[in-house]
């Protein structure tokens, strides 16, 4: 069976019992990029990766996952597993010029979209405490934010029924102005006690999407809309590492994943290239830096400079989280 439709954050198991995260909403035909977020244990020794001590049942398999889920060491790791023993799951970019790791669709056996997965919860009602405070979270910002149902979505270990002792609430929020609406929602809620968001470092301080509601870890992030998807095929011709600065002049997008920032006036930090002025877009694919960086603010940024083309326009972008060592993304305080 062919799945179709799916897009950044929906998960999926494949028929060697591998738990993909879809990424991004850009996708051949045939086949998604993801990342890998669980592998049954029995599978994990062909894996050089450090796993964490916390195992997981789902469907009578137990499963594993790597303490760390996506830096250029691990994927490389990844990609030398992949190829030695399940090469289906790699596919050599033209474009790219190396090795990326895919999810066949004829690979896929079940699929999990948090907002099919929240409604099958409601009917199902809460079987726990974790997922009777997601339900009360979730409520709270819909009456509060004035969001419809339909436009929220439960994430991570509740949406997979894998969720236990430690497991946070994990959230989604489908469309530009939900998100919006959230946010603001989250930061009304903490004046009135009824929630407490995290501040212990400089990107969650900025990002206000963690917290705690009643004694349990939630997040909050964005989901693009179908209706948000630009469905005109696009072709990358990467050009080489760079570091610049810039000024951020849109920041619509950045809520996503790939969070995608609109920006002018960008020179090197180090080195000269010709092309730097050019470049339109700071793209960042590490989920950390989504809504970081504000409208007018300066920020830099290490990556790869692409040029991206369609059939009616071409442009430059840095992307920030193609798994390469020394990539980042940051702001500029005055």
């Amino acid at each position: 069976m062919a799945y179709h439709n799916l897009r950044d954050g929906d998960a999926v198991v494949t028929r060697h019992g591998l738990v993909f995260y879809v990424f991004g909403y850009q996708h051949p035909s045939d086949r998604y990029h993801g990342f890998l977020k669980y592998v049954p244990r029995e599978l994990a020794d062909g894996f050089d990766l450090d796993w964490v001590d916390i195992t997981w049942e789902m469907g009578g398999t137990t499963l594993v996952r790597p303490r760390e889920l996506y830096s250029p060491q691990v994927y490389q790791r990844l990609i030398e597993a992949f190829g030695e023993a399940l090469p289906e799951y790699l596919d050599f970019s033209e474009q790219l010029q190396r090795l990326m790791i895919i999810i066949p669709k004829g690979l896929i056996t079940r699929v999990y979209k948090p907002s099919r997965q929240l409604m099958l919860l409601k009917r199902r009602g809460p079987r726990d405490s974790l997922e009777e405070k997601a339900l009360a979270l979730l409520e709270l910002l819909s009456d509060r934010a004035g969001i419809p149902p339909g436009f929220l979505g439960v994430h991570g270990s509740i949406s997979l029924g894998i969720h236990q002792e430690g497991s946070d609430i994990d959230l989604t929020v489908y469309g530009v102005s939900n998100y919006r609406k959230a946010k603001k929602t989250l930061r009304e809620l903490e004046q009135k006690g009824r929630i407490k968001l995290k501040r212990r470092d400089r990107i969650e301080a900025k990002r206000l999407n963690r917290g705690d509601f009643r004694g349990e870890d939630f997040i909050v992030n964005a989901t693009r809309r179908f209706q948000e998807i630009d469905p005109e095929p696009r072709t990358y011709c990467p050009l080489g590492s760079v570091e610049v600065e810039c000024r951020c002049v849109s920041a619509r997008e950045s809520m996503f994943r790939p969070a995608v920032y609109g920006v002018d006036e960008c020179s090197a930090i180090s080195g000269r290239d010709l092309r730097i002025p050019e470049i339109s877009e700071v793209v960042s694919m590490i989920g950390m830096y989504r809504d970081a960086v504000r409208e007018g603010e300066r920020m830099r940024a290490r990556g790869i400079l692409e040029e991206v083309s369609t059939q009616t326009r071409r442009w430059l972008r840095v992307v920030v989280g193609a798994s390469y060592s020394g990539e980042y993304l940051d702001w500029l305080r005055f």
